[in-house]
Parts: C-alpha cells; sequence; structure tokens
C-alpha cells in the first residue's frame, strides 16, 4: 500500500474561530436590538436621557451575553460535560441560539456526533441570522456527520452551506471531502477545483486534488499538484506525503524515501507523520522497484476526535 489518502488529515477543525464570533455577534445584537431604536417622540431631555440609558443598558447586556457565550464554548471544548451542563443551565435562564449552539459543541467533544449534527442542523433551519452565520452552522454539522462516518448526510449539510455561501472556498474543500469518504472521487475533485478557482494560492487544496486525481488514476496531474503545493508552501507535509506515493507508485524509491523522511525529520508531529514512517517501513521489506498499488480511498474516514 502505497499510503493513507491525506483527506483525513485535512479535516479542519470544528467550530471556528470565525464562525463562532459571528455566532456570539448575533447573540450579542439580540439584546441590542431590544433597545428603542429612536428618540421618544417628546425629545425632552428626560426622554433623550432615558433613551441614552437604555441603549446603555442594552450594550451591558450584549457584552455579558458574549462573554458567557466565549466561556461556554472554552468549557465544552475543554471539558465537554461540564460544557454541557453549562450550555442546559444557560439555556433555562435565556441564553437562546447560543447557549444550544454550545451543546451542540459539546456534544461533539462528548462524540456525540449524530445529536450534535442534528442540533446544529435545527440551529441552522431556525436561524434568522445573516446568511454567513447560518452557513456556518451548516458547514459544522456536516463536519459533525462526517466524524459520524454519514458522509451522504455531511455532503446535504454541506450543499446546504454552499447555497448560502457559494464564494467560500473551505466548505467546498469540506464537502469534497464527504464525497471522498462516499467514494466519488470525481466529485471531491470537482469542488476541490472550484476552491482552487477561488482561492489559486491554497497549497493545501492542491495537495487533496492530488490525491483525489491520484485516485482517479491521473497520476501526472496528481504529481503536477503535490508540485505546485510544494512551490507554493515547500513545508506542506500533506503534499510531501502524496508526492512520495506518486513518486513510488512511478518506481522513484528514493524520490519517494526523500520526501517522507523531510517529514519525519522536520514535521514528526504532524499527522502525515504515521503514514509516512508505514511507507517506508513498506518499502524497506518489499523487494527494490516493486510497484505499491493504491488503497481505496473510501475506506479512510474522517479521524474521531
Amino acid at each position: 500500500m502505497p499510503g493513507v489518502p491525506i483527506f483525513a488529515a485535512a479535516v479542519r477543525r470544528l467550530m471556528g474561530a470565525a464562525t463562532a464570533a459571528a455566532i456570539a455577534v448575533a447573540a450579542a445584537s439580540a439584546a441590542w436590538a431590544q433597545a428603542p431604536a429612536h428618540a421618544p417622540a417628546d425629545s425632552t431631555v428626560e426622554g433623550v436621557a432615558a433613551t441614552k440609558a437604555a441603549r446603555e443598558r442594552a450594550k451591558k447586556v450584549a457584552a455579558e451575553r458574549a462573554k458567557r457565550y466565549g466561556e461556554c464554548m472554552a468549557t465544552a471544548r475543554r471539558r465537554p460535560q461540564d460544557g454541557f451542563e453549562d450550555a442546559i443551565a444557560w439555556r433555562a435562564e435565556g441564553g437562546g441560539t447560543a447557549a444550544d449552539h454550545c451543546a451542540a459543541v459539546a456534544l461533539i467533544g462528548l462524540e456525540q456526533y449524530s445529536e450534535a449534527a442534528n442540533r446544529l442542523e435545527r440551529l441552522a433551519q431556525d436561524s434568522l441570522a445573516e446568511p454567513e452565520v447560518k452557513a456556518g452552522l451548516w458547514d459544522q454539522a456536516g463536519q459533525a456527520w462526517l466524524l459520524d462516518e454519514r458522509p451522504e448526510n455531511a455532503i446535504r449539510a454541506f450543499t446546504s452551506a454552499i447555497g448560502l455561501m457559494p464564494g467560500a472556498p473551505d466548505m467546498l474543500i469540506d464537502r469534497a471531502q464527504a464525497w471522498a469518504a462516499k467514494g466519488d472521487y470525481s466529485a471531491a475533485e470537482a469542488d476541490l477545483s472550484a476552491a482552487l478557482n477561488l482561492a489559486p494560492s491554497r497549497d493545501d487544496v492542491y495537495a487533496l486534488r492530488a490525491s483525489a486525481r491520484r485516485y482517479l488514476d491521473r497520476t501526472e496531474d496528481a504529481l503536477a499538484d503535490a508540485n505546485t503545493a510544494l512551490e507554493l508552501n515547500p513545508g506542506n507535509p500533506e503534499a510531501l506525503l502524496e508526492r512520495g506515493i506518486l513518486r513510488r507508485m512511478k518506481g522513484d524509491d528514493a524520490g519517494a524515501r526523500t520526501d517522507w523522511m523531510k517529514i519525519l525529520n522536520a514535521m514528526p508531529d504532524t499527522a502525515a507523520a504515521g503514514p509516512a514512517r508505514q511507507n517506508i517501513e513498506t518499502m524497506d521489506v518489499k523487494p527494490e522497484g516493486a510497484a505499491p498499488a493504491p488503497a481505496p480511498m473510501g475506506s479512510d474516514a474522517p479521524p474521531r476526535r
């Protein structure tokens, strides 16, 4: 076996900072919206003062909600059980959507991926927030479905996210991972190509597309993508892993070893290090020049957290 597909290593961290911040802003905005938008009709000194005081109270409530949300999310990630209990208690106190989102994040930490995904989908469906926030929730639901090893559900969720934010390359990348988990490498390659049209300098996407193209038996195109990834970022471990696999398939054992040893020497703690070490060990016990056959990409599920 020439190596482990790099799609699994590329799964992004769930509940990214940008979307979490957007949820926090949405939660804070709900409190701000309670303040009167205009001065009272009499426009008296007392009326203007009352309006100013109401706005100040609303700003304070908004800041407190944002702070509570951040604390809940931090607990959910570090101590999921405590985070879940905190979110449920906050929900009972009126924490609303922000508390529900925190509970879903905690459930992912508890490896209750299906329940988390369903909750995130309900949040996305019911949300009145901006498209960016709704798309983020759909995207997070899709990632939870991937962790639950249910790529069909993940594809549906990612497609909903892309419909709201068609210009977001990361969501196309996420859906590509779901297509790969399902074994549809042509669809994965198409989504990765679309992502590169939007973000042509993404070395990580070139590395992913190299893997997809290898499984489509487009080895020359795959090698070109791996080389491009390394031109953009010589320290990309997934690209080095993939190029080593492709070189090994072409019978270039020395070139494959060079790429894999770079990972082990310079990046021993990366996800690519394990497959690189395994590939070298496999190569060392096989006759020189033996051509390895690719493993089915669909057999590699996204890693559980």
